[in-house]
């Protein structure tokens, strides 16, 4: 058996949780006096299960408190058995863990796969690039009567989520270890960015949410603006949204007829 094979076969008993013939070990590990082959190969394999697990809790911290550690190990396990580890960075291996909420949601906890969406997307945006935001500045540089073909550019640390519960103040009122009621279900957009090496996050109203993704896929400021078409005073609601835009720092860049102003 070539060093590669044995590798191969190595590797393919710590990490595929698969109960393994005893000739698929053979020449790969030797017994011992003290143990044999398949009881060395399943202390790493166990080693290398909790570490994955542990990955998980730390990727979703809310996730695991709400749950207790034992119910979040017998998660972690079920999860990592559908979707084993494929990536070389470890901090990878809960990207698929919203989903598999919901294909397989908790009857009694359906939020419980929004609270791990919410979770994924802060872990996802605190390793984004952010690329330098521009001052309001920027927008009021154009000429007026081009405004409304203007382009808004937004930051890669930045996104738009749309929950099916009001996880996000959910998030918040538990964060210091309270026990909130559970979130509501309903249409629940949200905003999660970062500042800095801060991660944030905010409900959005479902105008502003769409005017955003609008924004996100480059269409003009004019029909940006229009999505506040319903409310009581849509040019004060477009103009008071864009601006925060900016505060927050959402903006990275101004386009106007393939320009783009910094």
């Amino acid at each position: 058996m070539t060093l590669t094979e044995t590798q191969a076969r190595v590797h393919e008993a710590i990490t595929s949780g698969a109960e393994l013939a005893r000739v698929r070990i053979e020449g790969c590990v030797a017994d011992t006096p003290v143990l044999s082959a398949r009881e060395s190969l399943e202390i790493y394999a166990n080693m290398y299960l909790c570490r994955l697990v542990r990955a998980l809790q730390e990727t979703f911290p809310n996730l695991a408190r709400h749950l207790g550690d034992e119910s979040f190990a017998s998660l972690a396990e079920r999860y990592l058995r559908r979707h084993p580890s494929e990536h070389h960075d470890v901090g990878q291996v809960g990207r698929l863990l919203p989903n598999f909420l919901r294909q397989n949601p908790d009857p009694e906890r359906p939020w419980l796969r929004d609270l791990a969406e919410l979770e994924w997307a802060r872990n996802e945006i605190f390793f984004a690039p952010a690329p330098r935001s521009v001052a309001a500045g920027a927008l009021a540089a154009i000429p007026l009567e081009s405004a409304d073909r203007a382009r808004l550019v937004l930051s890669p640390a930045m996104q738009v989520l749309v929950l099916e519960h009001a996880v996000t103040s959910f998030w918040e009122a538990s964060a210091d270890g309270n026990h909130p009621a559970p979130p509501k279900a309903g249409r629940s957009p949200a905003a999660v960015w970062r500042s800095g090496f801060q991660v944030h996050h905010c409900p959005l109203q479902a105008d502003e949410a769409l005017a955003l993704e609008m924004a996100r896929h480059g269409e003009s400021l004019g029909r940006v603006c229009a999505t506040f078409a319903d409310r009581e005073d849509p040019s004060a609601a477009a103009s008071g949204a864009i601006a925060s835009w900016f505060a927050e720092g959402w903006v990275v860049g101004v386009e106007s007829a393939g320009i783009e102003r910094t």
